[in-house]
């Protein structure tokens, strides 16, 4: 059972990143084709304003995943670990009605301003050497959250066992969903990476899938990612890997930030898959019609 969150390492790092971000600076790294909606290899496509949620597949005609959440049974919260630990300075999260979709539900985390965290961990195992998965998340940000708060604010992390901050985690940053890693570990002035992903829109769901190739191999490690259906990362390769030496790293959502933000924040998680295909993670509940 884990008992401790760890300590974030950011600092300078990040800060330097949020400033390039700010002027639009796009980076990307060499690699291999992943499957789904394809762009162009080793690049990352952030232009623009945020594509259009398409709708997803119907899920009756993809392969089943490895875990949902299942935020509409009967137990809600039966498919997260019991982990209380995961909230500091903010309150549980809590099962409403989720906004804009007639008969779901969803996840809503709230953090004061001045609050820490307010996280789930799927019941899934952890991420081992060369394991390789895809992540849905089915996001709704209300019109009051700050995504321009000047602070890094994580709502996915694939957290290591040990402390510091984690190889990979998706955050909203200056306006922007932003996949960002390797502050922590052996050398994080080499190994910090950041890749915007696409504009953090409000009053509407956003879907993102992660597709994640894990190892510490930099050569091996493989990151893409989709944007309600486009492809925003391909086949990015961080500098560090996507796990850290010798520890193995376990999937968190929600949000944790910095506690200097004195804005509330308020996230809805509509839905949730880990899948071993991109069709499969990507049929997330959402608007019909």
């Amino acid at each position: 059972m884990r008992t401790s969150t760890g300590t974030r390492i950011h600092g300078l790092l990040g800060l330097a990143v949020s400033v390039l971000l700010v002027a639009g600076v796009i980076v990307g790294c060499s690699g291999s084709q992943g499957t789904g909606p394809t762009g162009s290899s080793g690049s990352t496509s952030a232009g623009g304003g945020a594509p259009p949620l398409t709708g997803a597949p119907d899920p009756a005609s993809v392969p089943p995943p490895i875990w949902q959440a299942n935020l509409s049974g009967p137990n809600p919260l039966a498919n997260f670990r019991n982990t209380p630990y995961n909230n500091d300075g903010a309150p549980a999260p809590e099962i409403e009605d989720a906004p804009g979709i007639t008969g779901a539900k969803a996840v809503r985390y709230t953090v004061p301003g001045g609050g820490k965290r307010t996280e789930l961990e799927p019941q899934v195992a952890s991420y081992k050497e060369g394991d390789d998965a895809y992540f849905g998340f089915a996001w709704n940000l209300p019109d009051d959250f700050p995504v321009n708060a000047d602070g890094w604010q994580v709502v996915a992390q694939w957290k290591n066992d040990g402390d510091g901050s984690p190889p990979i985690e998706v955050k909203i940053d200056h306006g922007q969903f932003v996949l960002d890693g390797g502050a922590g570990g052996e050398d994080p002035g080499d190994n910090y990476f950041t890749q915007p992903i696409g504009p953090a829109v409000v009053g509407q769901q956003t879907d993102l899938v992660l597709h994640v190739h894990f190892s510490t191999d930099p050569k091996k490690a493989q990151v893409d990612v989709w944007m309600n259906g486009q492809k925003r990362v391909d086949a990015y390769r961080p500098p560090g890997g996507t796990r850290y030496q010798d520890e193995d790293s376990y999937l968190k959502t929600g949000i944790y930030r910095d506690t200097a933000i004195n804005q509330s924040a308020t996230l809805y998680l509509i839905d949730a898959r880990v899948a071993r295909s991109y069709d499969s993670a990507s049929a997330l509940v959402g608007p019909k019609g």
